[in-house]
């Protein structure tokens, strides 16, 4: 009788742990939620005859779940196989330190001065045939998100030559300019480069120039982290 009566405690003990035990789901690149079980077997067909790249752009924790949303895109290399923006990827996960900057009356931002909401800074310089070529889409962006977002623009150049380049063109971000030494510390060397940082200021990605086929998904990027 004994060992009957600890057969049946096992068992519902196996039974209340699995009831209460949180279930992993994933949403990727904004599309349906799916298992871990799916997810793994999405992640391996789509990475049969390509180079992925995985971010995890948040988690969120509830009582029965726990959902990762996902942002799995192809690396972006050059074609004998080199990553230019590795360097700065290593910087993924990391808080972006704009206490390092200063506007445009040299003084610093203040060490919270991007908390609140999501970031998009985007690296350039005015003699830059790329940056020049991407600046419509990064209008857009703005124009989408408008005050959801931050959204900012950092280059070495000084003030009075961005203030020339901006009378020809169009660039409605907030430009922090003299920023020479804070791009190198990043391992900035290819341009443009966009770092996408979440609510907390954390560095969350890392995008060479976008282009009109990539917009959807720098939006939905965008829209996860709000």
């Amino acid at each position: 009788m004994k060992n009957v009566l600890k057969v049946v405690i096992a068992l519902l003990l196996i039974v209340n742990v699995n009831c209460f035990a949180q279930k992993i789901y994933y949403v990727v690149n904004g599309e349906d939620m799916m298992s871990d079980i799916n997810y793994k077997v999405y992640k391996d067909n789509k990475a049969k005859n390509r180079k992925l790249e995985e971010v995890n752009l948040k988690t969120i924790v509830k009582k029965d779940s726990i959902v990762n949303y996902i942002r799995l895109t192809d690396l972006a290399v050059t074609p004998d196989g080199f990553d230019p923006w590795g360097d700065t990827k290593k910087f993924i996960g990391t808080k972006f330190q704009i206490e390092q900057y200063a506007d445009n009356d040299l003084k610093n931002f203040n060490k919270d001065y991007l908390e609140g909401k999501p970031t998009y800074i985007n690296f350039w310089f005015t003699r830059c045939p790329p940056c020049i070529e991407e600046l419509p889409l990064l209008n857009q962006l703005k124009e989408n998100f408008k005050d959801k977002v931050n959204f900012i623009s950092i280059t070495f150049d000084d003030l009075a030559a961005v203030e020339v380049f901006l009378k020809k063109h169009k660039f409605e971000y907030k430009h922090i300019t003299n920023s020479g030494k804070q791009i190198e510390k990043l391992k900035i060397d290819a341009y443009p480069t966009s770092l996408i940082l979440d609510k907390n200021g954390v560095i969350k990605v890392v995008t060479p120039e976008i282009t009109s086929a990539e917009m959807k998904d720098i939006q939905i990027t965008l829209t996860t982290l709000l």
